[in-house]
């Protein structure tokens, strides 16, 4: 068992745990002087670890508090201060009043306009990062927050990787959440930003269907399904969404790379684009704060606190998930006059790039 947490650290008084993760453990803290909430977490290094292995963790948690430090955006948790006490290291966080991802799809697929400013969040997020040269390599729906207020948060960096910074990871090893983890990283092979956004389409495909990407496989499973790229397709999942938002979710899902958006800022830009052209409000932050009181996880009156347009606390208006009988006609010829094109092609690449020219 971790020990027993001592009621001050440095400036910070510490309150009740939050939560535990992979690292160490979270608390609910006060600076003392300033009398501002934070969030305090403490390393936790478990006794299955090996003690070759300590300076290692630690390594990786003083990275968590380095890259956080570097980013000064609304969607990424801020840190506040990353310090030791009494030979355990400690960082001080933004302290997120709101609800993890996780728990947010227990119900089920979420609103399609909410499910897309959610991975717009993200991606704005992961913008700011790849700008300092951060990659996440963990992005999963327990990693992200959704505030009382709204704002999506994107948290837990202490896997990053830092260009600046000496990798932490062994060559051939895996670091991650497998069920999220882009196929590159799965054999082994170097991240980079476009791994990232492999796992912002499997937050999305699960957002979209309400069941996880690989919820077929078995643990066993996972890793070679994952490095296969073998998962049951959004389309059949979750038939009749857009054909325009699957094409996009499945994009980021491409076992290749260099086929998925090449870019965060790419794929913030497709997500508003899909946003403006659908109908969404353009009050995202808003119709977040609408969703959570709809789902019961706000009162009303904490709402209003935030947004005074009550009409945003209504379901938004359904987008459309099926295109009219004349764009079924029209895929169903594309479709056959691109197969006697290409015969040499993929029917992957043929299907893909007929429904492209249908979003036009």
């Amino acid at each position: 068992m971790p020990p027993v947490a001592p009621k001050t650290v440095g400036a910070y008084e510490v309150g009740e745990p939050l939560g535990k993760g992979g690292m160490g453990e979270v608390f609910r803290g006060r600076h003392q002087v300033l009398q501002r909430g934070v969030a305090l977490k403490r390393l936790v290094i478990g006794p299955e670890v090996p003690a070759d292995q300590h300076e290692a963790w630690r390594e990786r948690f003083l990275r968590e508090g380095r890259s956080l430090a570097k980013l000064q955006h609304e969607n990424v948790v801020a840190v506040h201060d990353l310090f030791e006490h009494r030979k355990e290291l400690w960082l001080s966080l933004e302290l997120v009043d709101g609800f993890a991802l996780s728990d947010l799809t227990r119900g089920g697929a979420l609103p399609l306009d909410v499910a897309c400013i959610i991975a717009l969040g993200v991606a704005s997020a992961l913008e700011a990062a790849h700008r300092e040269g951060i990659v996440h390599r963990d992005v999963k729906p327990q990693n992200i927050m959704i505030t009382k207020s709204g704002v999506v948060k994107l948290m837990d960096f202490g896997i990053a990787r830092d260009d600046a910074l000496e990798t932490l990871t062994k060559t051939g090893s895996i670091v991650g959440t497998p069920s999220y983890m882009a196929p590159e990283i799965v054999k082994g092979r170097p991240a980079d930003e476009r791994s990232d956004l492999y796992s912002v389409g499997a937050v999305l495909y699960e957002l979209l269907s309400g069941r996880r990407l690989m919820a077929h496989a078995t643990p066993e499973s996972v890793f070679a399904l994952v490095a296969t790229g073998k998962f049951p397709r959004l389309g059949k999942v979750a038939p009749g969404l857009p054909w325009r938002l699957v094409l996009l979710a499945e994009r980021c899902l491409k076992g290749d790379a260099r086929r998925r958006p090449q870019s965060a800022s790419e794929l913030r830009a497709l997500l508003e684009s899909f946003l403006a052209d659908c109908g969404a409000p353009d009050d995202h932050v808003g119709r977040l704060v609408g969703w959570l009181v709809a789902a019961g996880k706000i009162s009303e009156a904490e709402g209003l606190t935030v947004v005074q347009n009550t009409s945003l606390f209504v379901e938004a208006v359904p987008m459309k998930r099926r295109g009219p009988p004349w764009r079924m006609a029209a895929l169903l010829s594309m479709l056959i006059a691109a197969l006697s094109m290409a015969a040499l092609a993929s029917m992957s690449d043929v299907v893909e790039r007929a429904l492209q020219v249908l979003e036009r």
